[in-house]
């Protein structure tokens, strides 16, 4: 007997290693308090993982309104997060406003922030957010609002092989070092209008199932779109490009915008024919 319970222990060892074990989102936010790492492989994070919990914070005012006070409360995260195959149940909330009493909330990473393969089931909010260090999303997929907007990524990142469920908001959102969108999917609005890519950026294999929207963009230092497939509306009305530009069978299926388009100071069409 106590032979047969040695054998089935040993054969539920391997099938433990395959469960996948629960994080409570709080105890994250915790062990970041503490200076800790939040390092966690293959793990389900349950609950909303709110940055305002985060202890190191200040509160700034900006007197814009009149005869009010818009506050903006900003919370330091400085300990770095790595995060592999992990699935997130509830929301990210490094950005929040509330209308009612014209509060915002904003969380700022000092240290690396990487995710690796990771499913975002729920909003992922970094909107005005700023990465000091390296971040990155290879392979992420957000199954709802991705809000970068405004946010601020001071080295590379990779947003390479990333899907994305619904709208991708990357409005107003800095980039000065380079930037991987290769292979990503967008099923519904990319929206990088008035983003500013200091540094190559590389959209090569990108597919954009909805609205294509790089109103205003600004690709200073060249940019890939080669084998990308826009489905829909492709909007690069305004947009300034300079080489190195790569388009080499990039696909159009839906209606463009090209008006006031440039690239290397000329016009779009123009410089197409003339560089044949």
């Amino acid at each position: 007997m106590r032979s047969l319970f040695l054998s089935i222990s040993f054969l539920a060892i391997p099938l433990l290693g395959f469960m996948q074990v629960s994080v409570d989102a709080n105890e994250i936010i915790s062990k970041l308090n503490r200076g800790e790492t939040a390092h966690y492989e293959n793990v389900t994070i349950t609950g909303d993982m709110d940055f305002r919990l985060i202890e190191d914070k200040e509160n700034e005012s900006d007197f814009k309104m009149i005869f009010k006070d818009n506050e903006t409360f900003k919370y330091h995260v400085n300990a770095p997060l790595k995060f592999t195959n992990c699935v997130f149940k509830g929301k990210f909330i490094a950005y929040f406003n509330n209308d009612h009493d014209d509060i915002l909330h904003i969380a700022l990473f000092h240290e690396d922030v990487l995710f690796k393969n990771c499913t975002f089931e729920d909003d992922f909010l970094v909107k005005y957010s700023e990465f000091d260090k390296k971040a990155g999303f290879a392979g992420c997929q957000f199954d709802d609002l991705a809000l970068f907007k405004y946010s601020e990524f001071n080295s590379a990142v990779d947003f390479s092989n990333t899907t994305y469920e619904e709208e991708a908001n990357f409005k107003y959102a800095e980039f000065p070092k380079e930037a991987n969108f290769s292979n990503a999917v967008f099923s519904e609005d990319a929206i990088f209008k008035y983003t500013e890519f200091d540094d190559y950026v590389n959209f090569s294999g990108a597919r954009f199932k909805s609205d294509a929207i790089f109103k205003y963009a600004e690709f200073p230092d060249g940019v890939s779109f080669e084998n990308a497939f826009f489905e829909d509306f492709a909007d690069f009305k305004y947009a300034q490009l300079r080489n190195p530009v790569s388009l080499n069978n990039v696909s159009f299926d839906g209606s463009t915008s090209f008006k006031y388009t440039t690239i290397e100071g000329k016009e779009f069409v123009t410089y197409l024919l003339n560089n044949r």
